[in-house]
């Protein structure tokens, strides 16, 4: 995992974050490994502070190994719900961007941070449903995330993604909505960096 960027503080935890603090606490002493967990979708939202709804369920991203460990020590079950980054547009160095969310952690054991905001509004290109809209309109608000800095972000993260089509369009009406503006992403979209 990378550097940690900056910390949250968000208290009081809405219910969904509190039963998946006590899920974390409870299974501390069955993990026989440290963990580390990426929060993404609405939890994340809520964190970040751009949004106030509440989230239903728990969106994380961990790897196979940390999924199994979780799993056997009773982790995941409702709210928490694990997602393969692979069904997401992610930027490659999103780890990198997350912050740590010291209210869920029990270091040294179980670490947990959230994407970026950048990185989620991003992310949330993947299912695009109202609620996804909203919230991504609210994190470029809240961030005041220009145009140009969300596209490079994002032309980066699309050239890592399974479905770039898919995102193209959504993107495309992001922009006509957040920005007032026209925009084609076979032309207007810049260069990512690096390549895949």
């Amino acid at each position: 995992m990378a550097p940690i960027a900056w910390s949250v503080s968000v208290k009081p935890l809405n219910e969904p974050l509190e039963s998946f603090r006590l899920l974390l606490k409870e299974a501390r002493p069955k993990l026989d490994r440290p963990v580390e967990i990426i929060l993404i979708g609405g939890a994340a939202a809520l964190l970040s502070g751009a949004v106030s709804r509440v989230t239903e369920d728990i969106d994380i991203l961990a790897s196979g190994e940390t999924i199994q460990v979780l799993r056997k020590a009773g982790v995941l079950k409702p709210p928490v719900q694990p997602v393969a980054d692979s069904f997401l547009c992610l930027h490659p160095d999103y780890r990198k961007a997350c912050s740590y969310v010291s209210e869920l952690s029990f270091p040294p054991k179980i670490r947990v941070y959230r994407l970026s905001p950048l990185d989620l509004a991003i992310s949330k290109l993947s299912r695009f449903q109202q609620v996804d809209i909203e919230d991504i309109e609210a994190i470029l608000k809240k961030g005041q995330i220009g145009k140009k800095r969300l596209l490079k972000r994002y032309a980066t993260a699309r050239a890592y993604y399974t479905n770039p089509k898919e995102t193209d369009f959504h993107v495309r009406l992001l922009i006509r909505r957040v920005y007032r503006e026209d925009f084609d992403p076979k032309k207007d979209l810049p260069k990512p960096e690096g390549g895949p």
